[in-house]
C-alpha cells in the first residue's frame, strides 16, 4: 500500500491528522505505535515502521497477552511516520471520525527479513514498548471470495511476557495515553494536555513514587527532631513573606553572640532593610557552587536538601519574558518550553530563580541518563524544574538575605503551582546531617546538599554550601576518542582528562555506557574537533595509534568505581554530555572533611583520618593518596567497598592473595585484577555448573588486553602441587580444572582473561555431553540476522525433539548449545555438520559452512567444528580479552530478541540486568541424539 490511499481518504483542511512527507520506500527505523481509536467501533491500530511508512492493522479488541487468544487484525492503508505522534479528535463525518490516543509506543524487532515475512503473510517480532513486551506474531488468514478486507491474526508469543486468563487483559496503565497520561474522555474534551505518563505504573494502576513522595518518606523515616514540618499538622514554617522571615533569620546571622530574644524590633527591621534592597533585575548571577565533603555537617546551623542529578538553570522572569540560563550563561529557553511557560505564569513581574532541571525514573529519583534520553527524543513532557533558591523578586535583591528567608519567599511564590507540575519547590530538612544522609543513602538517592541557613547567596564555591555524594560520578573533559571495533563512524572509548593548576591531566578511558546511537552521535560531534597533536601529556600506557585527538572543549559525565594509584579511572561508564558546563571549570578538587562538629556517620563517606586508620588496620599499610576531580565535585577516590590500590599492592579475594591487585587488565574501562576476581566470586554459583569438572583452556594476558596473549591447556611441569592440575588418563596426562571459587581467583592471579571449556567432562573425555553451534556474521550483516539464525537452529533442533540454549559470545556472534547424554565424538560432529549443511543448502544466500573468508561477506558462518574432542568454546560468564570487558552471557530465548549485540553484557553491567542464571535448568535436561 502507499500513502496515496491514505491521503485520498482524508480532507487535510478539516482533519488534524498529518499529511506526511512522502518518505515511503526509503530505508527507515524500527518504531511501532498502537493507537486506541474510538471511531464508529472502538479498536486499536497497530502500526509497524517499514520502508519509510507505518504498516497498519486495526485490531478489533486490542492486543491480548494470552497466546491462546487470537485477535482479528484487519490490514488497512499505510500511514505516514508523522502519524506516530498524532493524538486528538478526528471530526465526526470524516474518515475514521472519533478520538485517537497514543496507547503504546516503542521499538519492534523483526525475526529475520521483515519484507519476506510480510510478503509471506507471517511476521514474527519482538515489541519493546512502554506497555507491551516480548514476542508477537501477525499471521495472514486465507482470503474468502469477494472479501474486501485482508484479515490477519495478532497472536502473543509464548514467553515471559505472556499471561493467561483474566491476567491477560490486565495491562499497566491500560486506560492512559503513554504520550500525555490522559484518558480517552480527557482527550475528547481537550483536557489535561500536561499530564505525564509513567511507564512503570503498577498493575493496579497506581503511580510510582514521585520526588515529593520520596521527600515525605525521608521526612517520616528521619527522627522527629529532623523533620521541619508535616502535612498532617498543616504547619507552615515562615509562611509569611520574606519581610517577616528575614529579620528573625538576620538576627541569628549576626556575628555578635546574642540570642534572637535580645534583638529589638527596630534592629530586625534595619537588618531586613539592609539585606533586601531595591535593585534592577540582573541579566545573570554566577551560581553558588557546592564544596565536596566526605561527610555531612551536624548542628542546627544547617539545612539539608536532596541532591539532584540534572542541569543547573537560572529561570529569569522579566514582565512576562522568560529566559532559562545554564551555569555558563547559555540560553536554553527554546529547549524547555513547558518550563518557560510555567515560569511566565508565576504571580510576579520579575524574578530570578535558581534550581535544577531533571527527569525522574520510575522511583521518582532524578536520572541524568534519562534526562539525556528525553532531550534526544524531544520528550518535553518529562522535564521538571526544582527551584531551591530565589535571588530577585519584583525589584528586590534578595541575595543578601539569609537562605531561610529566601526559601520562604520562594515557597510563597510557588504556592499556586500544581503539586506535580513542571516547576516545584525543593523542600529541605532540619536536623543532623549524617542522619539525613543515612536515610537518603538507604533510599538510593544521589546524595544530599547542606546549606547554612543564615548565609547570604554568594557566587562561586564556598563553605556555606557543601555536598556529599553516595556514588562516584563526575565531569571530565574529552581529549580524544578511539573508534569502535564493531561499528563504523562510531566511538569505542573516550580519552578523558581534568584541569589541574591550569594544565590538562590524563584521567583514563571511558569504554562503556554507550548505545549504538550515542556512539554514532559522539563520533559526529568529536570528529569535527580533530587536532593533530594531543592536548595533554599522554602516559606511556595509553595506546596512541588508534586515538583521534580533539579540541578539549566537550564535557561529559562519567560513572566510575574509583581510581587506581596512578589516578586513572576504574570501571568508567559514560552517562551523558554536560553541555551546561564549560571545560575550564572541570578541575581537580580534593574532598574535605565535614565541618567541625560530631563525627559524620551513615552517609557512605568517612573523614580522611578514619579512612587512613581503617586502611592501615586492614592492610598494614598507609592509605594511598586520594584524588578527586570537581565539576559535580565527586571524589575520584575509590569507594569504601573498593579502595584504590597501587599496581604493586596485595589484596585478598576469597581465600587467595592477589599480587599486583591494582594492575589494570582493561584500560579502556579501568577494570583491575582485583575487580575481575571479585566479579568471578560474585558469580561462582552461576558459573560452577558450567565449568567445574571440565577441562579448561585459558587465554592469559598477564599485562592486560593490550599486552601479550597466549593459550594454556596444561600446568607447566616445573610447578609442583598446583591445585589447578588434574591428572587424567589417555593422551592428555593432565589438564587444567577448577573446583572452587579459590581456584577461579587463582586463574585471575595468573592473568587468565578468557576461560574456554570442552564439551566433555573430566571423567569421560571420550564422550560429548554438550554440542555447540557457533554463528559468526560476515561483513554487512546486522544483529537481527544473527538472532534469526539462532532461532532457525532452535526450530530445526525442536523438530529433532531436542531442547537448546543460547549464549552471547561476547565477541560478534552467538552460540546455540545442546545438552545431550554422552555420545561418541564422531556421532556428535556428524550431527552438528548435518544441521549446518541443511541450513546452508536451504538458504545458500544466508549461510556458509566453509571457513574460507572470501565466501563469508554477507553471510553467516556456521562453525560446527567445535564439536570435536579437543575443541573448546568460551565458558558461560567468562570475560573476553577485548575492549570493554565483555562477557559471554547466557540468555533465555525470550531475552535474545531484546539484545542488541554479542558484547552487550560486560563485567560492569551484567549483574544489573540478570536476576539469576538463565541456564540454571540446563543440567536437568535429559535427551539423546536421534538415531539415523
Amino acid at each position: 500500500m502507499a500513502l496515496e490511499i491514505y491521503r485520498k481518504k482524508r480532507q487535510f483542511g478539516v482533519t488534524p491528522e498529518p499529511r506526511g512527507r512522502g518518505r515511503a520506500g526509503r530505508a527507515a527505523g524500527s518504531r511501532f505505535v498502537i493507537q486506541k481509536h474510538a471511531a464508529r467501533r472502538l479498536h486499536y491500530d497497530l502500526r509497524l515502521e517499514l520502508d519509510g511508512v507505518m504498516k497498519s492493522w486495526a485490531v478489533t479488541r486490542g492486543p491480548s497477552l494470552d497466546p491462546a487468544d487470537k485477535r482479528l487484525a484487519v490490514h488497512v492503508e499505510d500511514h505516514p511516520i508523522e502519524y506516530n505522534t498524532f493524538e486528538g479528535t478526528i471530526p465526526q463525518g470524516e474518515y475514521g471520525g472519533g478520538t485517537v490516543m497514543i496507547w503504546d509506543r516503542g521499538r519492534w524487532i523483526p525475526e529475520g527479513d521483515p519484507h519476506k515475512g510480510y510478503a509471506k503473510g507471517h511476521l514474527t517480532f519482538d515489541l519493546d514498548g512502554e506497555k507491551l513486551h516480548g514476542r508477537w506474531h501477525l499471521v495472514r488468514m486465507r482470503g474468502r471470495p469477494n472479501e474486501r478486507n485482508e484479515n490477519w491474526l495478532l497472536i502473543k508469543g509464548k514467553d515471559e511476557a505472556a499471561r493467561a486468563g483474566v491476567d491477560a487483559e490486565t495491562l499497566p496503565g491500560a486506560a492512559d495515553s503513554v504520550a500525555s497520561g490522559r484518558t480517552m474522555e480527557e482527550i475528547a474534551a481537550g483536557k489535561g494536555k500536561k499530564r505525564v505518563w509513567h511507564s512503570n505504573r503498577k498493575a493496579d494502576g497506581s503511580k510510582p513514587q514521585s520526588q515529593r513522595a520520596l521527600r515525605e518518606q525521608l521526612r517520616a523515616e528521619a527522627p522527629a527532631q529532623s523533620a521541619r514540618r508535616t502535612a498532617a499538622t498543616g504547619t507552615r514554617h515562615a509562611a509569611a513573606d520574606a519581610d517577616a522571615a528575614a529579620p528573625r533569620a538576620q538576627a541569628r546571622a549576626d556575628a555578635k553572640p546574642r540570642t534572637r530574644s535580645a534583638a529589638t524590633a527596630p534592629a530586625r527591621k534595619a537588618g531586613a532593610a539592609a539585606a533586601s534592597r531595591r535593585a534592577g533585575l540582573p541579566e545573570f548571577v554566577p551560581p553558588s557552587l557546592a564544596t565536596l565533603r566526605t561527610g555531612a555537617p551536624t548542628g542546627p546551623d544547617w539545612l539539608h536538601e536532596i541532591k539532584l542529578d540534572g542541569y543547573r538553570l537560572q529561570a529569569r522572569l522579566d514582565r512576562g519574558n522568560v529566559r532559562l540560563l545554564t551555569r555558563n550563561r547559555q540560553d536554553w529557553t527554546h529547549r524547555f518550553p513547558p518550563i518557560a511557560k510555567a515560569v511566565a505564569a508565576l504571580p510576579a513581574q520579575s524574578a530570578l530563580l535558581d534550581g535544577e532541571l531533571v527527569v525522574a525514573d520510575e522511583r521518582g529519583i532524578s536520572s541524568f541518563s534519562l534526562l539525556q534520553t528525553a532531550l534526544k527524543e524531544g520528550r518535553n513532557d518529562r522535564f521538571v524544574y526544582w527551584a531551591f533558591d530565589l535571588l530577585h523578586l519584583d525589584g528586590r535583591d534578595l541575595t543578601g538575605e539569609p537562605l531561610l528567608a529566601r526559601k520562604a519567599a520562594l515557597e510563597k511564590l510557588l504556592a499556586g503551582t500544581a503539586r506535580d507540575g513542571v516547576i516545584r519547590y525543593a523542600d529541605h530538612f532540619e536536623g543532623e546531617g549524617p542522619t539525613i544522609a543515612k536515610h537518603a543513602k538507604e533510599m538510593t538517592l544521589e546524595g544530599i546538599v547542606s546549606k547554612r541557613r543564615d548565609a547570604p547567596y554568594r557566587s562561586g564555591r564556598s563553605d556555606n554550601f557543601i555536598k556529599v555524594k553516595f556514588h562516584n560520578d563526575d565531569e571530565f573533559v574529552v581529549a580524544g576518542f578511539a573508534p569502535s571495533a564493531a561499528m563504523t563512524d562510531a566511538i569505542g572509548a573516550l580519552i578523558v582528562a581534568y584541569h589541574d593548576n591550569g594544565e590538562l591531566r590524563y584521567a583514563g578511558r571511558v569504554g562503556t555506557g554507550y548505545t549504538r546511537e550515542t556512539a554514532h552521535d559522539l563520533w559526529q560531534l568529536l570528529s569535527k574537533r580533530r587536532v593533530e597533536r594531543p592536548p595533554l601529556v599522554v602516559p606511556k600506557t595509553e595506546r596512541r595509534k588508534d586515538v583521534t585527538w580533539v579540541k578539549p572543549d566537550v564535557v561529559v559525565s562519567v560513572d566510575f568505581r574509583g581510581v587506581t594509584h596512578d589516578g586513572l579511572l576504574r570501571q568508567a561508564s559514560y552517562k551523558g554530555l554536560r553541555e551546561d558546563k564549560p571545560a575550564r571549570e572541570v578541575v581537580r578538587q580534593d574532598p574535605a572533611d565535614p565541618p567541625p562538629g560530631p563525627a559524620a556517620a551513615g552517609n557512605g563517606a568517612t573523614g580522611k583520618t578514619a579512612t587512613k586508620t581503617a586502611t592501615k588496620a586492614a592492610t598494614g599499610k598507609p592509605a594511598p593518596a586520594r584524588r578527586a576531580a570537581s565539576g559535580s565535585g565527586t571524589t575520584m577516590a575509590a569507594s569504601k567497598s573498593a579502595p584504590a590500590r597501587s599496581v604493586d599492592e596485595q589484596a585478598q579475594v576469597s581465600n587467595v592473595k592477589l599480587t599486583h591487585a591494582g594492575r589494570v587488565y582493561w584500560p579502556d574501562v579501568g577494570i583491575t585484577k582485583e575487580d575481575l576476581a571479585e566479579y568471578y566470586v560474585s558469580l561462582w554459583d552461576w558459573m560452577a555448573p558450567h565449568i567445574v569438572g571440565r577441562p579448561l583452556t585459558l587465554v592469559r594476558c598477564p599485562e592486560g588486553i593490550e599486552g601479550e596473549h597466549f593459550y594454556q591447556k596444561h600446568i607447566p611441569a616445573n610447578i609442583k602441587n598446583s591445585p589447578l592440575r588434574r591428572v587424567v588418563g589417555g593422551k592428555d596426562h593432565d589438564v587444567i580444572a577448577v573446583e572452587s571459587p579459590d581456584d577461579l581467583v587463582a586463574l585471575v592471579q595468573s592473568g587468565a582473561l578468557e576461560i574456554h571449556i570442552r564439551g566433555s567432562r573430566l571423567d569421560a573425555l571420550e564422550a560429548c555431553d554438550r554440542i555447540v553451534f557457533d554463528f559468526d556474521p560476515g561483513e554487512g550483516l546486522g544483529w537481527n540476522d544473527i538472532v534469526a539464525a539462532a532461532r532457525e537452529t532452535r526450530e530445526r533442533l525442536k523438530r529433532q525433539k531436542l531442547e537448546s540454549f543460547v549464549k552471547l559470545s561476547g565477541g560478534k556472534g552467538v552460540h546455540v548449545v545442546v545438552p545431550i547424554e554422552d555420545a561418541a565424538w564422531n556421532t556428535t560432529k556428524n550431527f552438528a555438520r548435518d544441521i549446518a549443511l541443511g541450513m546452508a543448502a536451504d538458504s545458500p544466500d544466508q549461510y556458509v559452512v566453509k571457513m574460507t573468508k572470501s565466501l563469508r561477506p554477507g553471510k553467516i558462518y556456521i562453525d560446527y567444528l567445535r564439536n570435536s574432542r579437543d575443541a573448546t568454546a568460551i565458558a558461560p560468564y567468562s570475560t573476553r580479552a577485548r575492549p570493554g570487558a565483555p562477557v559471554a552471557a547466557p540468555v533465555s530465548w525470550q531475552q535474545l530478541g531484546r539484545t542488541t549485540a554479542a558484547n552487550e553484557f560486560t563485567v560492569l553491567n551484567l549483574k544489573k540486568h540478570f536476576r539469576g542464571d538463565p541456564w540454571r535448568d540446563i543440567g536437568k535436561v535429559r535427551q539423546r541424539l536421534p538415531e539415523k
